[in-house]
């Protein structure tokens, strides 16, 4: 097995809305119409950068697995990689590559799947798929990893080191998202694939009573419910509802981050009447008290979402709920969120001069970012506000700030994100979501939904009947990053990277 100095390689993760988009590319090729890249032995589908654990991590790991990231993947045969790939924008580019290959059924495989690898076989095949892999690294040693899969439900994960004679099965695959699938594959596979990791994870819950219309609703999903691990960014109008409404429903684990503190225009929330200057999570534990079901958790975080110990907080998670007004936190959010490959929905309301209106954005790893599908309200600021250690507090007249907001409002954005939660536990979405509701000016309620599959062409999800656009140096660079690889320097850098590019497009 191959391994960084003292730290073994546990397996390759992959966020998997990214590979099921790459697959339904490699069956629309190969359909009878068309000159089918699967009708040789194997195509090379496409391919991707890895972040490789930094060496102060692999030391302090002192022998324990560690996992390799997945980038965004991009179809084709390999090519030169962007180059941020690290902690500092402008370091060199990770000296690893993924590549994923289909072949049609019954293809014989690089090398016996039952056996340890041939590395004559793997060497021979990368000739003759791949030459060109080392041109997508920097360094004279790059590590590559091959995850060869077959239509007919066989798999491979090999590592390969240039320079070196052999090849090395990798223990495992994990596909990230809302229900995490670990799998082993090849040589690996002495045992059957496991089922997703939070169902392996947690014994199976009791039926309740309580529970009875729930699940008469949800059907099996509701096990998926009680099982999820859901993080929640923002704890006001509509993250409290959020929070009430999760442990009502039975979450088994909630954690919640939130910073800020009560001032008298937040109990319209789910919050109770605490003192201005009091905690708000305290007001929100107050007011959740006793709802939760027996054997469930609420984990509070009183922290910024920019500080370092989100980031793993983020990565335990099967879903990123983010509900504060500021951007700059919501860019922090999703950046752990994209680093960690973890599925997100991010929820927000605004009051104006037609009506109300709310927008929830359900992005999926490897389905793009929030910067992919205009999350950002106040764009131009996005540079200060990521300046300031905490968000602004609300001026005395909410109107300096805001044409106001309505609980009302709030706790329907809320709700319509719960129904989101409860659908994507129970058949994770391959693609990202846009659903906006508004007032129209007779006050009825329009809903409209914008579905975004992921576009393996270039980073970024990008919405139909609009022109192809630059990469997204957010998801290039950030997408399996590691939380080693968020770091407020780099987002500043990035940020103006993708005001640059804003600019240039308008013009």
């Amino acid at each position: 097995m191959p391994s960084f100095p003292h730290t073994p390689i546990a397996g390759l993760r992959l966020p998997w809305a990214s590979l099921q988009a790459a697959l339904q590319a490699a069956l629309q090729t190969s359909a009878p119409d068309t000159a089918p890249p699967a009708a040789t032995p194997a195509t090379l589908l496409a391919h991707a950068g890895l972040a490789l654990p930094a060496a102060a991590e692999a030391q302090a790991a002192h022998a324990s697995p560690t996992w390799l990231h997945a980038g965004p993947l991009q179809l084709g045969p390999p090519r030169p990689l962007p180059p941020q790939r690290h902690a500092d924008p402008n370091a060199q580019p990770a000296s690893a590559v993924l590549l994923l290959a289909v072949a049609p059924a019954e293809t014989p495989p690089p090398t016996a799947p039952t056996q340890a690898p041939n590395p004559a076989a793997c060497t021979a095949w990368l000739q003759a798929h791949a030459p060109g892999w080392r041109q997508a690294c920097a360094g004279p040693n790059p590590l590559l990893v091959l995850l060869w899969l077959r239509l007919d439900g066989l798999g491979l994960l090999l590592a390969h080191r240039a320079g070196e004679a052999g090849c090395w099965p990798l223990p495992a695959l994990e596909l990230t998202g809302a229900r995490t699938q670990r799998l082993l594959l090849g040589p690996a596979a002495t045992a059957p694939a496991r089922p997703p990791a939070p169902v392996s994870a947690e014994p199976e819950v009791e039926p309740s009573p309580r529970y009875a219309p729930q699940r008469a609703a949800l059907g099996p999903a509701q096990q998926h419910l009680h099982l999820a691990r859901v993080l929640l960014v923002g704890a006001g109008r509509i993250g409290s509802v959020l929070a009430h409404g999760l442990l009502r429903m039975g979450v088994q684990h909630l954690g919640v981050v939130e910073p800020d503190v009560m001032e008298p225009h937040n109990e319209d929330g789910d919050l109770a009447p605490l003192p201005t200057g009091s905690p708000k999570l305290q007001a929100l534990a107050r007011f959740v008290r006793g709802v939760a079901r027996p054997g469930a958790t609420l984990a509070l975080h009183p922290w910024p979402v920019a500080r370092k110990a989100v980031g793993p907080l983020v990565a335990l998670a099967n879903l990123l709920v983010v509900c504060t007004d500021n951007d700059a936190a919501r860019l922090w959010a999703d950046a752990w969120a994209l680093a960690t490959q973890r599925d997100r929905l991010v929820i927000a309301t605004g009051i104006q001069p037609d009506g109300a209106q709310a927008e929830l954005r359900l992005l999926p790893a490897g389905t793009g970012c929030l910067a992919c599908v205009g999350g950002y309200a106040q764009a131009h600021d996005l540079l200060q506000q990521l300046a300031q250690p905490l968000p602004p507090a609300t001026p005395a007249d909410v109107r300096q700030q805001r044409m106001g907001s309505l609980r009302s409002w709030s706790a329907l954005a809320a709700h319509a994100g719960l129904r989101l939660i409860e659908q994507h536990l129970a058949q994770p979405s391959p693609q990202a979501l846009f659903r906006h509701l508004a007032e129209t000016e007779d006050g009825s309620l329009q809903v409209r939904d914008a579905w975004h599959a992921p576009d393996l062409g270039h980073g970024g999800a990008a919405f139909p009947g609009r022109h192809p656009r630059p990469p997204c140096p957010f998801c290039h660079s950030l997408l399996g990053a590691g939380t080693e690889g968020v770091s407020a320097p780099r987002l500043r850098a990035l940020t103006q990277q993708w005001l640059a590019q804003r600019e240039a497009g308008a013009a």
